[in-house]
This record gives structure tokens, sequence and C-alpha cells, in this order.
């Protein structure tokens, strides 16, 4: 019985000093707002990406295309779903590298870059997606 209390208690100190990394990340409003528009893109993401898996009729589809060869690459609809993987893994790792640069002198200079780097990643992604539609439809 002691040692789950020792995993939950050390599970506790984990979530505290979890807690108060998160808030000193999110203490500046650039870091917000870059988030807020991050997630919101993801989300557009995962819903243009449902709407193409649901409105499809066939389990194939087609994936990529080529000017100069054509259709070059074909897969299962499920294969829709992963550019918000991608996009939502890309936000994780992106979160957990800030909290580990919260403590430098020049954090705001990397969290701008970094965030940048992520907005403009989501935004590919999306117009990738986009594409995918055209192609589809």
């Amino acid at each position: 019985m002691g040692f789950f209390i020792k995993i939950y208690d050390s599970l506790g100190v984990f979530f505290h000093k979890y807690k108060i990394l998160l808030n000193s990340l999110f203490r500046f409003l650039f870091i917000k707002v870059y988030f807020i528009v991050i997630i919101f893109l993801n989300l557009m993401l995962w819903l243009g990406a449902y709407y193409m898996y649901k409105n499809i009729s066939q389990d194939i589809t087609i994936l990529h295309y080529n000017v100069d060869f054509g259709i070059d690459l074909i897969g299962h609809r499920n294969s829709f779903f992963m550019m918000p993987i991608f996009g939502l893994s890309f936000i994780i790792v992106n979160k957990i590298v800030l909290l580990f640069l919260t403590k430098r002198d020049d954090f705001k200079f990397l969290a701008h870059f970094l965030l940048a780097l992520l907005l403009f990643l989501n935004i590919l992604l999306l117009l990738s997606l986009y594409a995918l539609y055209l192609i589809n439809f």
C-alpha cells in the first residue's frame, strides 16, 4: 500500500511543478494569442479532415497529385487524419520545448520564433488539406 502512496505523492508533485511551469509560460500575452490561433487552425484541420472522411464515397482516395505524372499516391480515406495528427504532435512538442526554454534570457525571441514557425506549419497543413479536398471532390 505504501508503494501506491509514493506514486500518488510523486504524481502530485509532478503536476504541481507542471502547473507552475505552465503559469510561467502563459504569463505573456503573445504566447496566449499564438496558442489560440494555432489551436483554432488545428481545429479547422480536424473539422476539414472529418468532413472529407464523411463525404467521400469510396474507401480508396487520392492523396497526392503531380502535374507531370498525375496521381502518384493513393491510400485509405483514414489518411486524411494524418495532417491534423501531424499538426497536433508539433503543437505538443513545441509546448514541451517552450517549457524547457522558460528560464533562458532570450526566451521571448525563441518563443516568437518557435510559435511563428508552428503557425506557418499549421497554415501549410490547412492549405494541403484544401488541396486534397480539391483533388478528391
